[in-house]
């Protein structure tokens, strides 16, 4: 079987494990799976974001690669919508935080943008799960975003700033 028809056969069948260890012995797959990520599925987007993290982890500079493509994404000058690299930034924080790290501070950079201030907060949250040091360099950015009408928006902001929050309200 060709990678682009496995890469898509286990997208189909939510697959993740088989996507995790065919990244990590093809690292071709991940052209296909990039591509994935606009997809029209949101559980293939997101099944592509998670393998993507997982490929990261497994081949470093592919990772590093990743990351510069999906920061080039965000820009205007890119004619990308650059929305849907956002979960694979997040996935790829959570999996290799030292790889992202250069990125979450240019990333942060975006969140003045409606259209990406959503998936920016949603990838800071991710990775915030296993190492929430890539968050304190961008503290205040996200203090600055202050509140918003958006749940899903202020639930990741309240998660984010939740020290700041404590030690502002003497606990």
């Amino acid at each position: 079987m060709r990678v682009k028809d496995e890469v898509m056969e286990l997208l189909r069948q939510g697959d993740s494990e088989g996507l995790e260890r065919l990244v990590g012995e093809t690292p071709a797959a991940v052209r296909f799976l990039q591509g994935r990520l606009w997809d029209a599925n949101p559980e293939i987007r997101s099944e592509a974001a998670v393998a993507l993290g997982a490929a990261a982890a497994a081949h470093p500079d592919l990772g590093r690669e990743l990351l510069r493509q999906a920061l080039w994404a965000l820009n205007d000058e890119s004619a990308t919508n650059g929305a849907y690299v956002l979960p694979a930034m997040g996935e790829i924080g959570r999996r290799a935080p030292e790889l992202a790290a250069p990125f979450v501070g240019p990333m942060t950079g975006y969140l003045w943008d409606d259209g990406l201030r959503h998936g920016i907060l949603e990838a800071l949250c991710r990775m915030n799960e296993t190492a929430p040091e890539l968050i304190d360099d961008v503290r205040d950015r996200l203090l600055a975003v202050g509140e918003t009408d958006d749940t899903g928006e202020q639930e990741c902001l309240d998660t984010l700033l939740a020290v700041d929050r404590e030690s502002a309200d003497g606990e």
